[in-house]
């Protein structure tokens, strides 16, 4: 128990004797933390809106002119259980046409009500986008049945690029913790340093380099914690201030919580990796030092 809190004492009066380098090492992981959660939000928060609409989608299937609509309801209702089916006739899908133009209805005067084909509706919820397709590729077998609208294709667009977005925002991750730790790791090496001299007092004394090394890599395991901690704090408070207001302006967001953009699990991962990094950068900073210094 004595060298552990020795430890952490010798590191905490190393970050107080030298704040310009605990500032930029804090910093540095405070930034690359808050990108990082700023990013993970919102490609969560666009997956829930997508997951969402997903479970929101009406299938139609158009049917051949004088196909049986009972049986092909009948059908529909048996590939699709638990799902709503509703059979629209030819002169129901022209009545539809009229509402939805409004003032222009006009321009249908004259057109028979048997125009449009018939048509079984499946309204399907609580169902990914890549499900919903799947159904609707069943429900081609709907007798009568001569075309299906999935009514999805722009969700499955949007899953593709959200696919793309992840494994780029991977990449990203990878690069920029690189980029702090080596960022991370010069700075803490100035520290080490400039302490060379009592890190050679220790090594005469009979120090072994995982003493010398333990304060180190502890200063950088704070640093980290304490700038992801930050940026956790930070990501909540730009919520705090912005969700509300998206809420109330933005339809699609209308039903996301802090839960669905701000996991606590995100934020967790966010802490643990600054914590991590910090330790890492000063684990290869240190390592490096004590292989140069003299025997």
């Amino acid at each position: 128990m004595i060298r552990p809190a020795y430890f952490v004492r010798k590191a905490s009066e190393a970050m107080a004797r030298a704040p310009f380098v605990t500032l930029v090492a804090t910093g540095t992981i405070f930034a690359a933390a808050f990108v990082t959660g700023l990013f993970a939000a919102c490609l969560g928060g666009v997956e829930q809106v997508v997951n969402r609409w997903g479970g929101e989608v009406q299938i139609s299937v158009y049917l051949a002119p004088g196909a049986d609509l009972s049986a092909a309801q009948a059908a529909a209702r048996g590939l699709a259980p638990g799902h709503p089916v509703e059979e629209v006739g030819s002169a129901a899908a022209l009545a539809r046409l009229r509402a939805s133009l409004g003032a222009e209805a006009a321009a249908l005067d004259g057109v028979r009500d048997d125009t449009l084909p018939p048509s079984i509706e499946v309204r399907v919820r609580g169902l990914a986008p890549a499900e919903a397709h799947a159904l609707a590729a069943r429900l081609r077998s709907v007798p009568g049945a001569t075309d299906v609208d999935d009514g999805g294709a722009w969700l499955e667009r949007l899953e593709i690029f959200l696919r793309r977005l992840r494994i780029g925002g991977v990449a990203l991750l990878a690069a920029l913790c690189l980029a702090t730790a080596v960022l991370i790791g010069n700075t803490l090496g100035l520290a080490i340093y400039a302490r060379r001299d009592e890190i050679e007092i220790m090594q005469l004394v009979g120090a072994t380099d995982r003493f010398v090394a333990a304060p180190f890599l502890i200063e950088g395991l704070l640093e980290g914690l304490a700038g992801a901690g930050l940026a956790a704090l930070a990501l909540l408070g730009v919520w705090a201030a912005l969700g509300p207001v998206l809420r109330s302006h933005v339809e699609l967001v209308a039903q996301l919580g802090r839960s669905d953009v701000l996991p606590d699990r995100l934020l967790a991962i966010l802490v643990a990796g600054g914590g991590g990094l910090g330790l890492v950068a000063s684990l290869f900073s240190v390592a490096r030092f004590l292989r140069r210094a003299p025997g």
